[in-house]
């Protein structure tokens, strides 16, 4: 990651970030300084990123002001908690004079998170959508299934029925509910509950009051129910080869397996092995087996689209399908129930 790289998406950032003013004007900042000159901040992030490579272009920037909310939410005296409302603040006032402070004396640990962390959040709306396609799929074959999410996080996806209480949905067909992830992250550990408001935007108070929501309705799930999800410490790339050795395939039951902003941090060459070995992990199950994903539109390099993308074995093949497009600039959404029947149906 270059500096031009890195001021080119800072630049394109607010039209990601509508009605966000404590955001925008952050990402704002950021640019002015960068133009202005070299600040130490930057040169302390360059050798952070130095064995990082980022591929979609929000990846770094929504990074950066991650770790920056992190660290306001660990430390009582931030400046920027003024700024902040997750943080008990107000967005009446600009903070990039308070960001400046901060980023003039930030600790190592924030460095650290730039070098290492991996961004999870959780946004609702995105997390039911694996639900109408097992509805679809799973539940018209009155055919029980894994479920396994892919950069699970705290594997909130993973209960999205449980939060948003569909109708109609059958969780009884759900055999195991399994997240995978570099690091998993636990809603008990403090550190890492506040690193899942950290990824969110510090002004997106609706989607933190909904993960807060979330996470309690989990909490008080999984004290009766101590598996409900299973958190496995594996990567993205090696999460097929890891389902294929660890979820057998059965005769009687399939399996839904699904990423959500994963394979968009994906380079191509990157891709096309995760996809071979997903094809891989899915042959043994035959027809039984659904690989999702909730993507943004490979190829576009500033997209502002994401693609919920279907992918079945056929014939012994990848047969895949767009089963829905939302495309956030002009807020509109395409779907085609009857192709997405059909492509589900052969």
């Amino acid at each position: 990651m270059t500096k031009q790289e890195f001021l080119e998406q800072l630049e394109r950032a607010p039209m990601a970030l509508p009605g966000l003013p404590v955001s925008s004007a952050m990402v704002r900042r950021l640019a002015e300084e960068l133009k202005a000159g070299e600040p130490l901040w930057w040169k302390n992030t360059a050798a952070a990123w130095q064995g990082r490579r980022f591929v979609a272009w929000t990846e770094a920037w929504s990074l950066f002001l991650a770790a920056v909310h992190f660290e306001a939410l660990n430390d009582a005296k931030s400046p920027l908690i003024p700024y902040f409302p997750s943080c008990g603040g107000t967005d009446e006032a600009d903070p990039s004079l308070a960001l400046s402070r901060f980023l003039a004396a930030a600790p190592s640990s924030f460095y650290e998170r730039l070098r290492s962390g991996e961004r999870r959040s959780f946004v609702q709306a995105r997390a039911q959508l694996w639900l109408g396609p097992a509805m679809l799929f799973f539940q018209t074959r009155r055919l029980p299934y894994y479920l396994v999410e892919i950069n699970a996080g705290a594997g909130l996806n993973l209960a999205a029925d449980v939060f948003t209480q569909p109708k109609g949905f059958r969780p009884n067909l759900v055999l195991a509910r399994i997240g995978l992830d570099a690091e998993p992250l636990l809603i008990e550990d403090i550190a890492h509950r506040r690193w899942l408001t950290a990824g969110l935007l510090p002004d997106q108070m609706p989607l933190i009051r909904a993960l807060d929501e979330a996470v309690e309705k989990l909490r008080q799930k999984q004290s009766g129910e101590d598996s409900f999800i299973q958190l496995v410490e594996c990567g993205a790339a090696l999460a097929p080869r890891f389902a294929a050795k660890n979820v057998p395939p059965e005769d009687e039951a399939g399996i839904l397996i699904f990423n959500m902003a994963v394979t968009s941090r994906m380079d191509d060459a990157h891709y096309a092995r995760y996809a071979a070995d997903m094809a891989e992990m899915m042959k043994p199950w035959g027809e039984r087996a659904l690989w999702l994903e909730v993507e943004s539109v490979r190829g576009e390099i500033y997209s502002m689209t994401y693609q919920l993308r279907l992918h079945k074995m056929a014939q012994g093949r990848l047969q895949s399908h767009v089963m829905a497009a939302f495309d956030f600039n002009a807020k509109t959404v395409a779907y085609d129930r009857a192709k997405t029947e059909q492509f589900l149906s052969v």
